[in-house]
């Protein structure tokens, strides 16, 4: 079993850097500001806040761009004063004009399904148009024309409450499960938020080693959607936000029968991992399904294993937002 601290190492070195956590902010309080004192569109704004995984604490460092920086993919929700009788489409353009106008116009990459795509040098937004619907938000989609519930607040507060219904070992989870993904993907379906909830409904909550957790966490997963998959089926996995919403919706069959078989090849391989007694070939194996990123440990380092547990240190969640905004270039056309 390779020690606890070399996954507690990888913890830390897949956690967004305090410049990344601060650029996410930043680019927050930019959007609201430019959309707040807009000559047109302060008319339509109500509010904004910082939704996803930056939001939820469980983001992980960043691709590097190919001049090697590492900017934070952020949501961020515009609350505004449509209504439901405001076409989806005419919304998100609305938005977009005002996005690429004012006094500090942004660079609009194009309009999405349900967001405006922003690019600035700190971080790289998707922009989303809601308008209020009782305790929840109804967002637009260009592309059925119609308006839909949403309910970012409600998945924090569960992500919050599964933490500690986890002892605080959730996220850290996550972040594993996260970064096993984008080392080992098996297509673009299922990313972030469905990602979550199967660790909350697969993970151990009470396992304290990282390395056991992690190689539990794939076990479950394919002995509950294993033989499903293997037959074309895709469960429906509630939105604990929105309910009768289904979040493997986007996921087509195809996309999730590779990432069910991915899963099983990889809980293999974690669980040789965990049972060898021989440190090297153990660390060998948790480098396959982690990347290169995971350190190395030689058998001399047989008698420093750990059962206990440890999280890696992570910067707080309680994200501040700074009165400089982001700084935006020119607009260029969108798609």
């Amino acid at each position: 079993m390779v020690p606890i601290s070399r996954f507690n190492e990888l913890l830390a070195d897949i956690e967004p850097s305090p410049t990344t956590k601060s650029n996410a902010s930043t680019g927050h309080q930019g959007i609201r500001q430019h959309l707040q004192i807009h000559e047109s569109y302060e008319k339509r704004f109500v509010r904004a806040f910082l939704s996803g995984s930056y939001a939820r604490d469980t983001a992980i460092r960043p691709t590097a761009t190919e001049e090697g920086r590492e900017r934070p993919d952020v949501d961020i929700i515009v609350v505004t004063n449509h209504t439901q009788a405001d076409q989806p489409d005419a919304v998100l353009r609305e938005l977009c004009r005002a996005l690429e106008s004012g006094e500090s116009p942004y660079t609009v990459e194009r309009i999405n399904k349900r967001s405006v795509r922003v690019v600035t040098w700190a971080a790289e937004m998707d922009v989303v148009p809601v308008i209020i619907a009782g305790g929840a938000f109804m967002i637009a989609d260009r592309e059925t024309g119609q308006w839909k519930l949403t309910n970012p607040p409600a998945h924090t507060t569960w992500s919050s409450a599964q933490n500690t219904a986890f002892d605080e070992r959730f996220k850290p989870l996550i972040k594993l499960f996260k970064w096993w993904r984008r080392i080992n993907p098996s297509g673009k379906r299922p990313k972030g938020f469905v990602l979550e909830m199967l660790v909350a409904q697969h993970g151990p909550k009470d396992q304290k080693h990282w390395g056991e957790a992690f190689a539990q966490l794939l076990e479950n997963i394919y002995a509950a959607h294993g033989p499903t998959a293997g037959l074309g089926v895709k469960p429906f996995i509630g939105d604990p936000g929105v309910p009768g919403n289904d979040i493997l919706a986007k996921v087509t069959v195809a996309q999730w029968k590779d990432f069910i078989e991915k899963v099983r090849v990889y809980a293999e391989i974690a669980r040789r991992a965990q049972s060898t007694n021989d440190m090297e070939e153990a660390t060998r194996l948790w480098r396959r399904v982690f990347g290169e990123r995971f350190k190395s440990t030689s058998n001399l380092a047989r008698a420093t294993t750990a059962s206990g547990f440890a999280v890696a240190p992570v910067a707080p969640a309680n994200y501040t937002f700074p009165n400089q905004p982001a700084a935006p270039t020119r607009p260029r056309d969108f798609a």
